[in-house]
């Protein structure tokens, strides 16, 4: 089936983050496999990525894209435009920091955290990776810090008492 047909990815966007290139030198010869690593999203909250290898580009492609689906999660935007709070995660030798901002700010973020943070439909980020700057322990570390995020009505339930919200800077 075509992925434009595909009936689970109407109204999601898909993009590739990065393509990799492997070669096992083998008895018979070299053996080459390419990994494709893609995000999707619809712009409202939920997000997607998925990693698939295969003999060739295309094929690789196809793989993850039909594997994306498969993988969804859902962030709570604060305010539609940005996060509720600043957060830091790491997953290997990756850190991440994401911080809100107001809303003339615009995306603050490198390539791989925008993507990421666009598909989710975030307007209003700022963001900087420490360390490894790897795209697959970086697109992990983001989905690590974006379900991490607890809103102010997860805080409320959490505590048992009320948010006063502050405006933010």
């Amino acid at each position: 089936m075509h992925p434009d047909y595909c009936p689970f990815c109407w109204g999601f966007d898909v993009k590739l983050i990065d393509v990799n290139r492997t070669c096992k030198v083998t008895k018979g010869g070299q053996v080459i496999k390419y990994t494709a690593l893609l995000a999707c999203g619809n712009y409202h909250g939920v997000i997607g990525f998925a990693k698939a290898k295969g003999p060739a580009v295309p094929v690789a492609l196809q793989k993850a894209h039909e594997k994306c689906f498969q993988n969804l999660h859902y962030v709570e935007r604060h305010e539609d435009h940005t996060i509720a709070h600043a957060i830091q995660t790491s997953f290997k030798k990756t850190k991440v920091y994401l911080w809100p901002a107001s809303t003339r700010t615009g995306m603050k973020a490198g390539k791989t955290v925008q993507t990421i943070l666009n598909l989710a439909g975030f307007k209003n980020v700022k963001s900087k990776v420490i360390g490894s700057r790897n795209p697959h322990n970086t697109v992990k570390a983001v989905f690590k810090a974006l379900n991490a995020v607890e809103s102010p009505k997860d805080v409320q339930e959490k505590f048992g008492r009320t948010v006063v919200e502050s405006y933010l800077l």
